[in-house]
Order: C-alpha cells, then sequence, then structure tokens
C-alpha cells in the first residue's frame, strides 16, 4: 500500500500557465490524508510561495519538501535543513563575471526576499517578467547570511543554460546543477548529493516507511532523483522525455489534473488494503477520461 505521495508541483501537480493547485487536486489530497497518507509537495520552490499555490489550504502542507528537498517539514514543523556553502555560492557568482545573460539570484527564505548579484537596476526591470519578476532588487556581493535557495536565471534558451551549466559545474564541484522547470532555463543549486530523492528517503525513514510505500509523481530534470530511486515512481504525460524515461508509471497530463485523479486512486486503494489500480496493470494514462465522467 501507498503511505506516503511525494509530487513535484509546477507542470505536476499544477500546471505551469496557472500555478495553483485545483480545489479537486487538494479535495484529493484531503481524501488521501483522510486514509492515511502523507502527502509532501516535493519541489524546488521556496516555503513562501506554496500557501498561494494551494490557495491557503494549509492542512495540504504539513509535509513539505520544499528547495529541492533542502528544507524538510513533517507535521507543520522544520525538521532538517540543508543550506548552501557560501564561500562557493561567492565563487559562482565570479565565475558568472563578464556575462552578460546570467545572474546568480538568492533567495531568502525567512523573509521572501530575492536579490540578483551585480545585476544592474535597469536589467532587471528590462528582464522582469519573466526572469525576475519577484527580485527585489542587487547586492554586489552574497551576503555572510545564510542561504538555503538560490538560482542562477539564464535569459535565453536552454543551448545557452547549458551553457552557462558546464561553466558553473567546472567552478563549483561543491553543488549540483539542475533545471527545474521546461519553460526557461533556470538553474537550481543544490548541494552536491542533496536531492529531491535523497530528501524523500529522509523523510520515508523519519516516517518509518519503506520504498514500496512511496509513491512520487514528476515531469522535469530535477524530479530525476525521485523518479529513479522509488519504486513507485510517475511521470505525467506532458514529462520531459527524460523524466518520462525514468518513470515506471505513466498517466495523463497536468492540465487535466491526472495527479489529482492518481491521488484519488491511492486514497480509495490505501483505505482498501491494495494497491492503486494504476499500478495494476490498468491504463493510467486514461485516467483524465475518468475523471471528466465522473
Amino acid at each position: 500500500m501507498i503511505k506516503l505521495i511525494l509530487s513535484d508541483l509546477d507542470n505536476t501537480l499544477a500546471w505551469a500557465g496557472e500555478h495553483v493547485v485545483t480545489p479537486y487536486a487538494r479535495e484529493a489530497i484531503h481524501a488521501a490524508q483522510a486514509a492515511g497518507v502523507h502527502f509532501a509537495p516535493a519541489t524546488g520552490r521556496a516555503p513562501s510561495a506554496l500557501p498561494w499555490m494551494f490557495e491557503n489550504d494549509t492542512a495540504c502542507l504539513t509535509t513539505v519538501l520544499a528547495d529541492n528537498g533542502q528544507l524538510i517539514y513533517q507535521d507543520g514543523k522544520l525538521v532538517h535543513e540543508v543550506p548552501l556553502d557560501l564561500g562557493a555560492l561567492r565563487r559562482c557568482a565570479r565565475s558568472l563575471d563578464g556575462m552578460d545573460d546570467a545572474w546568480l539570484v538568492l533567495d531568502y527564505v525567512d523573509t521572501g526576499e530575492q536579490y540578483a548579484v551585480r545585476a544592474s537596476a535597469d536589467y532587471l526591470e528590462k528582464y522582469r517578467v519573466p526572469y525576475f519578476f519577484a527580485v527585489a532588487g542587487t547586492v554586489d556581493e552574497v551576503p555572510d547570511r545564510p542561504v538555503v535557495k538560490a538560482n542562477v536565471r539564464v535569459v535565453g534558451d536552454f543551448v545557452r543554460g547549458r551553457e552557462v551549466r558546464a561553466v558553473l559545474k567546472e567552478s563549483c564541484p561543491e553543488f549540483d546543477f539542475v533545471f527545474p522547470m521546461q519553460e526557461r532555463p533556470h538553474i537550481d543549486i543544490l548541494p552536491a548529493g542533496w536531492d529531491k530523492g535523497v530528501a524523500g528517503e529522509w523523510l520515508a525513514h523519519n516516517l518509518g516507511l519503506s520504498n514500496d510505500e512511496v509513491c512520487c509523481f514528476g515531469d522535469a530534470e530535477n524530479d530525476l532523483p525521485l523518479l529513479t530511486r522509488f519504486k513507485n515512481s510517475v511521470a505525467v504525460a506532458n514529462a520531459t522525455p527524460v523524466a518520462a524515461g525514468a518513470a515506471r508509471w505513466h498517466i495523463g497530463r497536468a492540465d487535466q489534473d491526472a495527479v489529482a485523479d492518481a491521488i484519488f486512486d491511492i486514497a480509495r486503494s490505501t483505505a482498501a488494503g491494495e494497491m492503486p489500480s494504476f499500478m495494476r496493470g490498468e491504463d493510467a494514462a486514461s485516467a483524465s477520461d475518468k475523471r471528466s465522467s465522473r
């Protein structure tokens, strides 16, 4: 039986064009929780972004893997934190010097403030949408202040994003660099060896659960550690080819609430002491069709 659900948000549980988890999906989460299943968003987003994504439905946010698992919340309390090394972050910023299309952005999760390192105010304003919409201003250097979430905003395409990432990998081996979304080549910065998959295992162990009791959902590169680490891994139909190839199970599209359908399936099956129907050979890709006829 499934006892823990780990779900990515953008383009998985929530459609990227809207960024909000639908009432139907929140109803599914409540049903799973009522059946004794833990639910945790497993996201690259900071905790400050989650209440508005869930329309302040805090019952869905008691357990969370935020910032790609660098912040783990259980029963509403922060139980584990993995900060970024400030010296390595400063080296990342220096490695971007001379580039006019890539900037390190620091996200202070305690206050919700975001700052770009050494970007001019004019540049931030010119590219505020869609690259710097939440960035409050600029700093000359990475401050001597704890940082958990940071990323590099690349103003360009994924070809350019991969070029920038190669430079970062060479200069900052203390970190891993992943693309968290399909729309823009933002590069999330993670401590080397720490990711959503490791965080998911940490949480499952803390809850006394085995790998077989975990189900995870994803669509993009930063979900690969989840999809490859857990036996019951699920990709949505709009996932990248690499993410789809890594998943064991496949369901419908994020914009059709396919993950919500799967969560309802988990809620029913766990209450009955069974595995979900989409893990028992049924064609899960048609789940959205079932929803439309419910």
